[in-house]
């Protein structure tokens, strides 16, 4: 399943743009313009990729999208994945500077806590090319990568539990910005949730009504 869901959905959907517009507007500034305006960090490092003020603007201003957010949520678990799936209730969110990386480390999901079974989707808030794209393995366990590009508002689903991925340092000149978003389906969720977790950088349990949504969303 997980290898049939390493690909994007290029719509972009509405909701998708609906959430970039709302995030840009809280934000107030051109998210891919963003060093002009802040910075510059040291060389962002595991552990330490979460804590500007920037990530905590951010998540402070989630509360205000979060109608969107779970808006665009229901769309991918409906059209995409196709099954009943509870949902990470606060994204991820990542920005990196040029010059700078946007993901500490390169991991494996599995590595910081996160449950079998889970899928991990990554919608991009700016333009996502080469150097400033998410580094992915091009098979799991090969150690080759390739920039998994995408445009603003394009989504991506990709194995982050047995591929290896994260952020060489960004050459592109422009800064970037996206979200990821995890999903545990419904009738893995027993297997996933059997064993207690807590997500490493934020401390929260990995269950429902923890890091996940207390209910599925519903599939097609």
């Amino acid at each position: 399943m997980r290898e049939q869901l390493h690909r994007r959905h290029r719509g972009p959907w509405p909701e998708a743009l609906q959430l970039v517009a709302a995030l840009q507007a809280e934000v107030g500034l051109p998210l891919d313009q963003l060093h002009r305006y802040m910075g510059p960090f040291r060389l962002f490092r595991q552990g330490r990729d979460q804590h500007t003020p920037f990530h905590q603007q951010l998540y402070a201003a989630h509360h205000r999208v979060s109608d969107l957010f779970e808006a665009l949520a229901a769309r991918v678990v409906r059209e995409v994945i196709g099954e009943p799936c509870y949902v990470q209730q606060i994204p991820t969110y990542r920005y990196g500077l040029p010059g700078n990386r946007w993901v500490g480390s390169f991991h494996h999901d599995c590595d910081f806590g996160h449950p079998p079974f889970e899928l991990n989707a990554v919608l991009a808030l700016t333009p996502m090319h080469q150097s400033a794209a998410l580094q992915v393995e091009t098979a799991p366990g090969n150690y080759r990568y390739a920039p998994l590009e995408l445009e603003t508002a394009e989504l991506a689903l990709f194995n982050h539990m047995e591929r290896r991925h994260g952020c060489r340092r960004n050459r592109e000149g422009v800064s970037v910005c996206s979200l990821d978003v995890r999903f545990v389906p419904l009738r893995f969720a027993a297997a996933a949730f059997d064993t207690p977790r807590h997500s490493l950088n934020t401390g929260v349990t990995m269950t429902p009504g923890g890091y996940f949504s207390a209910q599925p969303l519903p599939g097609r």
